[in-house]
C-alpha cells in the first residue's frame, strides 16, 4: 500500500486517522492499523518481521540486565538482523557472481534462487539494529512492552523508505501518543506538500526519464543524455523527500515527530556537506553505527580515509545489489576523502556559487552510476554526456508541462526561498502554505493520481 494510490488516500487514511483520533487504545489502534498497512501486500513478510521483533524484545531484556555474555547477545541480534537483510538482499547477487567467476574456470554454475524482497527490509533491519546496540551502549531503556517495541518497528508513515529512526528518539511518543489539532494541521500541510512533490514534479519527470534511460547506448547524443540526467537528478530529490515530507507529515498527525531527513541537499557546497543534507538518517546512522566504531577520526589519517570509503560502499550496497551501486558509493567515498585531504581547504577561496556549482554537477554525474541498471550501460551514458558518440539528435517526447515542471523543480531547489520551498516547515523562517494554496495543491494531485498511470516510490525498492 503506498501513499500516492487512490486506495491509501481515499480508503485507508481517512478511516485508519477517524479511528486513531476519536477512539481510545490508541497504541493498539496504531499497531493494527500499521499491521495491515504493511501486511496489504506482503503478509508474508509480516510473519517474518513479526518473528525477528520478538527476538529482538527477547534479546533486549537480556541485553539490558547487562548480565555476564550481554555483549553476546548484542551479537546474535546484529548478525540475526543483517542475516535477514543479506539473505533477502544480497543472496542472488552473490550467486551470479560466484556463477560469473565460475565461469571462468570451469565449474558447474549453482542454480539461482528467486527470493522476493521484503518492502523496507533496509530500513527496518537498520532501525532494529539501532535497538539492540543502544541498549548495549545504555543509551536506550528498554521498551516498556512488545506493543511498545513492535509500534516502533511498525509505525507505518516510516516503514517503508524511513527516515531511520532511533528506538531512544521516539520512546517517550511511543508510550502516550497524544496528537494535538496544531500538530494535525501543519502534519496535513505537510503531508500535501509532499504528495505535490511526488505526483506532480516527480512523477511528471518519471516517462522522460525512463525513456532516456531505455535508448540503446548508440542512440544518445549529449542533450538527450543530459536532458535525462537533468530530469532525474530531480525526480530523484523530489521523488525521495516527497515520501519524507509525507511519511513526517503523517507521524505529526500521529502525535510523533520524526527527524528531518533532506535540507536543501543541492545547496551543498561539498560532497561533506551533501550528506548533511541528503537523506540525513542513513548518512547519521552509517556515521554513528559503522565509521565511528571502525574508530572514527581517532585512528591515522590512511586508515581514517579507509574507513570513509568503506562506509560509503557500504552505503552503496544499502542501496542495491548491483555493482553500479557500489561504485556510486565508492565515487562519493573518494570525493569526501579527497575533500579532506586537500579540497575543502583549496576551495575555500572559491566564491559559494562556485562550490555549489561543483558539488552539483559531480552529484549530478554520480547519479548515472545510481540510475544505470549496469556498470557497462552507466559508463556508455557517462562517454554520451561528452559527446563520445556519433547519434543525431533524438526525438524525445517533451511535453509542455514537462518542460514548465522542470523548470519549476530547478527553481524550487536552486531558490528555496520562494513560494513552496523545498524545506516547507521546519526553519520557522518559512511561512507554511494558506489552507487555499493546500487545497488547490491537493485538487492537482487528486486529478493527476486519477488520469495518469501509478509511478512507485523509487526508495521502496530499498
Amino acid at each position: 500500500m503506498l501513499f500516492s494510490t487512490p486506495f491509501f488516500l481515499f480508503i485507508f487514511l481517512p478511516v485508519f486517522f477517524a479511528l486513531y483520533w476519536f477512539l481510545p487504545k490508541r497504541r493498539w489502534m496504531l499497531l493494527l492499523g500499521s499491521l495491515f498497512f504493511y501486511g496489504w501486500g506482503e503478509p508474508i513478510f509480516l510473519l517474518v518481521v513479526l518473528a525477528s521483533a520478538l527476538l529482538d524484545w527477547l534479546l533486549g531484556r537480556r541485553i539490558a540486565q547487562r548480565r555476564p555474555g550481554a555483549r553476546g547477545w548484542v551479537a546474535l541480534g546484529v548478525v540475526a538482523n543483517l542475516g535477514l537483510l543479506v539473505y533477502a538482499k544480497y543472496t542472488v547477487f552473490a550467486v551470479l557472481n560466484i556463477n560469473a567467476i565460475g565461469a571462468m574456470q570451469g565449474w558447474r554454475a549453482w542454480p539461482v534462487p528467486h527470493i522476493a524482497l521484503p518492502l523496507g527490509v533496509s530500513f527496518i533491519v537498520f532501525e532494529k539494529i539501532t535497538y539492540v546496540v543502544d541498549l548495549y551502549r545504555k543509551v536506550a531503556p528498554p521498551a516498556r512492552s512488545f506493543l511498545d517495541y513492535l509500534n516502533y518497528v511498525f509505525l507505518f508513515p516510516k516503514l517503508l523508505a524511513g527516515p531511520i529512526v532511533k528506538y531512544h528518539d521516539i520512546a517517550p511518543q511511543l508510550a502516550r501518543p497524544s496528537p494535538q489539532f496544531s500538530e494535525i494541521k501543519e502534519g496535513l500541510l505537510r503531508f500535501i506538500f509532499g504528495l505535490g512533490k511526488k505526483v506532480l514534479i516527480a512523477d511528471s519527470l518519471a516517462p522522460v526519464v525512463d525513456q532516456v534511460f531505455s535508448l540503446p547506448p548508440g542512440a544518445l547524443n549529449p542533450g538527450t543524455a543530459w536532458l535525462g540526467l537533468a530530469c532525474f537528478t530531480l525526480q530523484i530529490f523530489f521523488d525521495f523527500s516527497g515520501y519524507s515530507d509525507m511519511a513526517i507529515g503523517m507521524a505529526r498527525m500521529l502525535g510523533f515527530r520524526l527527524m528531518e531527513n533532506f535540507r536543501d541537499p543541492y545547496l551543498a557546497e561539498s560532497v561533506t556537506d551533501f550528506w548533511r543534507r541528503w537523506h540525513i538518517s542513513l548518512s547519521t546512522w552509517i556515521k554513528e553505527y559503522v565509521y565511528i566504531p571502525l574508530g572514527g577520526n581517532r585512528v591515522s589519517t590512511a586508515r581514517a580515509y579507509a574507513n570513509l570509503c568503506l562506509c560509503f560502499i557500504l552505503t552503496g550496497l544499502w542501496h542495491g545489489a548491483a555493482w553500479n551501486f557500489v561504485i556510486w558509493g565508492s565515487l562519493h567515498g573518494v570525493a569526501l576523502v579527497c575533500e579532506r585531504a586537500f579540497w575543502l581547504r583549496l576551495s575555500a577561496a572559491l566564491p559559494r556559487f562556485v562550490r555549489v556549482g561543483v558539488t552539483f554537477g559531480g552529484v549530478a554525474v554520480a547519479w548515472v552510476f545510481f540510475r544505470c541498471d549496469t556498470f557497462g550501460r552507466a559508463l556508455q551514458f557517462l562517454r554520451a554526456l561528452v559527446g563520445g558518440t556519433a547519434a543525431e539528435a533524438n526525438e524525445v517526447f517533451l511535453r509542455p508541462d514537462t518542460i514548465l515542471v522542470l523548470l519549476v523543480g530547478a527553481l524550487l531547489v536552486l531558490k528555496p526561498i520562494v513560494g513552496f520551498s523545498a524545506q516547507p516547515i521546519v526553519d520557522r523562517k518559512w511561512q507554511l502554505p494558506g489552507l487555499a494554496w493546500a487545497f488547490l495543491l491537493l485538487v492537482l494531485c487528486l486529478g493527476r493520481i486519477s488520469v495518469n498511470s501509478f509511478q512507485p516510490f523509487l526508495y521502496f525498492r530499498f
